[in-house]
């Protein structure tokens, strides 16, 4: 029973921090945490040890991905206009600032696959790495279905 305390504690916290935040699109994104915690909570099959200090390592590694990835979607917002005139300088800057968020990117995979082979046994983190493929197969899937099911949205 403690094992599973531990394991699912994440889950219903994001689950409930979730309801608790009634903000739109937040609401969504918290949805969306706490299926991806429960999924990769299923697949992984950590020990209350191994949870322990996972998560957090996890938590943290997935806010530090998704700054970099806002600071490229920011970029790439900013560029979407083909109209849009820049100069060239202003175009090499940009371009090598997308650049470096995809360098980043890589970067934080690199330093924390690391930290989690020394929480994790190796087949776990490769485990991780398939469960979050797959858990972004199943989003695309859910998101395919609902698109068929209501296209004015």
């Amino acid at each position: 029973m403690k094992k599973l305390l531990f394991i699912l504690l994440p889950a219903m916290l994001l689950t409930i921090q979730s309801f608790a935040q009634k903000q739109g699109g937040r609401e969504d994104f918290e949805k969306f945490k706490s299926m991806k915690i429960s999924f990769l909570t299923e697949k992984l099959n950590l020990t209350p040890k191994e949870a322990e200090s996972f998560w957090p390592e996890y938590n943290q590694f997935e806010k530090e991905r998704m700054e970099v990835q806002h600071r490229r979607r920011e970029l790439e917002h900013k560029t979407r206009d083909e109209n849009l005139k820049l100069s060239d300088q202003e175009i090499i800057k940009t371009t090598r600032e997308i650049a470096t968020t995809f360098r980043k990117e890589a970067e934080l995979a690199e330093m924390y696959n690391e930290k989690f082979l020394k929480i994790l046994p190796p087949q776990k983190v490769l485990a991780l790495y398939r469960a979050e493929n797959q858990f972004r197969a199943y989003m695309f899937e859910q998101y395919r279905m609902k698109k068929r099911e209501n296209p004015d949205k």
